[in-house]
């Protein structure tokens, strides 16, 4: 046992009295010390656990190649990210430029000519009523094969008119679009409903519903009158002397058969090449006696005309056979057959006992 240098007791102590300025440096040895002392050898993490409310979500390469294409198809991949990292919510709001914007987004898909980015664009338990099609599509599978066949028309897409409603997680745009077919041409007007949900950080199409204008498919009323109408506005045609309005009068896949040439008229080239030539006669027709039929966004009218040739006065009898068509909201002529008299040429048509009694 080690015994103390100097074996004084408490009371053998000297009294010791310390200054205020000896207290503050004794003050400060010992905290310079007690901080050396508690200093660990290596330095404090900056990382904490986080609960799972905290935790951020795990974004896969999947996630990222559905959110990407090689058009503008998507909200972007900030916007996408940000939704993914809890930004958004299925009350992520929408502005009626935006809802519009959505279709857009739609119709770009269809100019790749991909089916597969455009069933991308619908949500993941929707339902599509397509056009032309009397099938629901209700998965992604059966909503790309409608495409598969839809896109060989080249379709593009254009509102003429819609309304926008929007809701908490959704929002509808209702109205009439109008489709160009880059295929051929031709153009479709349609009535639409799209019903978006925020799905996955971004707007998808739950509900599509399109459908043909019904005035279309109906029957178009038309009067006789009407119907005689018709070869008013076509002699008015004539009266302008000018071939690309006469030409006008004829539907898209019109026939035409005329007087004095034999060669068919087909589309509009060739139907303004034969006004060109016939309107230096400067005509004027008037029906003589005619029979008038009306059908199913059709009519047909057949008879005889008489032409007055403005340019020598001659007058010339033929025989007539227009058929009109409900086409692009106007009564078109589809089919135009004019002959000259033939018993001019043949001589009348004998009776058939009279045939007979001739060749015994």
């Amino acid at each position: 046992t080690l015994q103390p240098l100097f074996p004084l007791t408490k009371s053998q102590l000297p009294p010791c009295t310390l200054t205020p300025t000896m207290k503050i440096a004794f003050a400060l040895s010992f905290m310079a010390v007690g901080a050396t002392a508690f200093q660990p050898s290596f330095a404090p993490r900056t990382a904490r656990s986080v609960t799972s409310s905290e935790r951020l979500p795990f974004v896969t390469s999947n996630d990222v190649a559905a959110s990407s294409s090689s058009t503008a198809l998507n909200m972007g991949l900030g916007t996408f990210l940000k939704n993914k990292l809890g930004g958004g919510s299925s009350t992520e709001s929408i502005t009626e430029d935006e809802v519009r914007s959505l279709f857009y987004l739609w119709n770009d898909a269809l100019q790749t000519g991909d089916s597969k980015i455009v069933a991308k664009r619908y949500a993941s338990k929707p339902v599509l009523l397509p056009t032309v099609s009397d099938t629901p599509r209700t998965d992604f599978a059966s909503i790309k094969d409608y495409f598969d066949a839809f896109l060989q028309k080249q379709p593009s897409g254009e509102i003429v008119e819609g309304k926008i409603t929007i809701g908490d997680g959704w929002a509808m745009d209702a109205g009439v679009y109008d489709f160009t077919m880059g295929a051929d041409g031709s153009k479709v007007k349609a009535r639409y409903t799209f019903i978006y949900v925020f799905e996955d950080g971004q707007w998808k199409i739950s509900h599509h519903h399109s459908s043909m204008m019904p005035e279309g498919t109906l029957p178009q009323a038309i009067t006789k009158e009407e119907v005689r109408a018709q070869f008013g506005r076509w002699n008015d045609a004539l009266a302008t002397l000018d071939s690309k309005k006469v030409a006008d009068r004829y539907s898209k896949n019109a026939v035409l058969l005329p007087t004095v040439s034999d060669t068919p008229r087909t589309d509009y080239a060739l139907i303004k090449d034969y006004f060109d030539a016939f309107l230096l006669k400067k005509p004027q027709g008037v029906i003589l006696e005619g029979d008038i039929i009306i059908g199913h966004n059709w009519a047909q009218d057949a008879g005889i005309y008489e032409f007055t040739m403005g340019a020598t006065g001659d007058k010339v009898k033929a025989r007539y056979s227009y058929v009109y068509v409900y086409e692009d909201g106007d009564w078109k002529i589809s089919h135009h057959h004019s002959s000259v008299m033939p018993e001019a040429f043949l001589g009348p048509a004998k009776p058939a006992e009279e045939k007979e009694a001739v060749s015994a």
